[in-house]
């Protein structure tokens, strides 16, 4: 039997949370809170899929617009920052590469250091806006 790639897994892992979320709505297997940013004629949905101390930060991010490509490298203006003062840098983006006018993915971070009480993703420079900053409190 052959192992999987990290890519290959990471895609496997994209496929099932992005039809899972969508057929699935809500099975209580994740409790954050979809959070939405529509500006300047592009909307971010983005919703964390593991935000735990001790473990990578991963986030589900969808990108909409009608107006023009994405060309975006969501990984170089993605970074989360804690209430404890961490900041980390995205690692790794895997989803749909830039252009186009709809994209989505995974972006995933280091592992989160500490007891976070809260987390916030910012994404900067997307469309004209400097960042759009994403909160959520952690249990």
């Amino acid at each position: 039997m052959r192992s999987l790639s990290k890519s290959d897994f990471y895609k496997l892992i994209f496929f099932v949370l992005t039809f899972g979320l969508v057929l699935i709505p809500n099975l209580g297997v994740n409790a954050f809170e979809l959070k939405i940013s529509d500006q300047n004629m592009v909307r971010i949905d983005v919703k964390p899929i593991q935000l735990e101390s001790g473990k990578k930060a991963i986030f589900q991010i969808f990108l909409n617009t009608h107006s023009f490509d994405l060309i975006y490298d969501m990984k170089d203006l993605s970074i989360i920052q804690d209430d404890e003062g961490r900041q980390y840098n995205a690692l790794e983006w895997i989803g749909s590469p830039p252009g186009g006018h709809h994209r989505k993915g995974i972006l995933e971070f280091p592992v989160l250091k500490g007891n976070p009480r809260s987390i916030k993703l910012i994404i900067k420079d997307i469309a004209g806006v400097s960042e759009r900053v994403f909160k959520w409190d952690l249990k």
